[in-house]
């Protein structure tokens, strides 16, 4: 008896231990892509720049970020058009969280989604865990206890690792972690960004970025893989229902219209009649919460005009995309006929 509860108690000593080291270094600069952290930070002070105006805002995942020209579509449109595409890799709370501390009264926001968006799969990956050390201590602020809880049960010995590493560099050798640090410095990253020069060929990174935040460099087709099911997404899960729904009505009560947009999708044998009536249904049981501004046929493109990724068009697919995307602003947006938009 007395061995099971000395075991019992070894073992409970041993979580709080671990526990409590986790909270001591939840902010220390472990291996991350600190360039998204970069990017929201320049991306927010972009927006910020034409506060007091009208203007529009297209958010979502990387999809997004290579898929439309902002700099070309404001031109067409004659008003400022924000590319706040991000990363797939964040929650799609985290980017609502994101969009929604900048946009403001009279901003119309189009939130193009990719359709994992829309299942119920919200839960934590070490992706997540990674980047909410390393730089998004936002995200860490935002949660409530049992979600901070969950969080710190998700951090892997190997990680925890990184964790005691990187907090002994940061005090004993900080220069040898310099890049990962001045990336939190957000005046310093601004600065950067303001005395950038554009790299001669592509890389992700916050500072390939124009002044609307459009990724640059996007040129030629590498991706040779499959594309991306164009009958996706074909239901919204109940837990992401309610959280737009959510969000639009806050928007809504803040003076801001939302709407949603379509992905570009690789050209495959799927038939046009079936896209469209997976499409109908899709839209039908989506039209409670906004509306879809454009239409999943417009947006199929030959492989060519892919750069890297299934989601990733390059720099000729970004500008037919963005084409359409003038098309169906001026249609559904600007003429105020997107009947069932919030």
């Amino acid at each position: 008896m007395k061995y099971i509860q000395a075991f019992f108690v070894s073992a409970i000593l041993a979580c709080v231990t671990y526990y409590s080291a986790v909270l001591i270094l939840i902010d220390a600069p472990v291996p991350a892509e600190y360039w998204v952290g970069e990017m929201i930070t320049i991306k927010k002070e972009l927006v910020k720049k034409h506060a007091g105006k009208s203007k529009i805002i297209i958010a979502g995942g990387s999809s997004t970020l290579f898929g439309i020209d902002a700099e070309y579509a404001s031109k067409s449109l004659d008003m400022p058009v924000l590319n706040f595409g991000l990363h797939a890799g964040l929650r799609l709370e985290r980017i609502l969280q994101i969009v929604s501390s900048v946009i403001e009264q009279g901003d119309v926001l189009v939130l193009a989604l990719e359709p994992p968006y829309y299942d119920c799969n919200t839960q934590l990956n070490s992706g997540h865990v990674t980047n909410i050390i390393g730089w998004d201590h936002d995200a860490w602020k935002e949660m409530n206890y049992s979600e901070k809880l969950e969080f710190v049960s998700l951090v892997s010995p190997t990680l925890l690792g990184q964790m005691v590493v990187a907090e002994i560099l940061k005090k004993l050798h900080p220069a040898s972690l310099s890049d990962r640090l001045t990336s939190l410095d957000g005046s310093l990253v601004l600065s950067r960004f303001r005395a950038r020069t554009l790299p001669s060929t592509f890389e992700y990174s916050a500072y390939n970025l124009n002044s609307h935040g459009d990724i640059q460099r996007t040129e030629g087709s590498r991706f040779k893989g499959q594309g991306y099911d164009m009958g996706s997404p074909s239901h919204v899960c109940d837990k992401t229902a309610d959280m737009l729904i959510s969000f639009v009505d806050r928007m809504k009560k803040k003076g801001v219209l939302v709407y949603f947009a379509n992905i570009p999708y690789i050209a495959s044998e799927v038939g046009l009649d079936t896209l469209r009536s997976g499409e109908l249904n899709f839209r039908n049981e989506f039209s409670h919460i906004g509306c879809i501004i454009d239409n999943r046929e417009d947006l199929i493109f030959d492989r060519k005009y892919f750069f890297n990724t299934d989601l990733h068009l390059n720099t000729e697919g970004r500008t037919l995309r963005t084409d359409a995307f003038i098309k169906a602003i001026r249609k559904n947006v600007l003429s105020g006929t997107c009947v069932n938009a919030h």
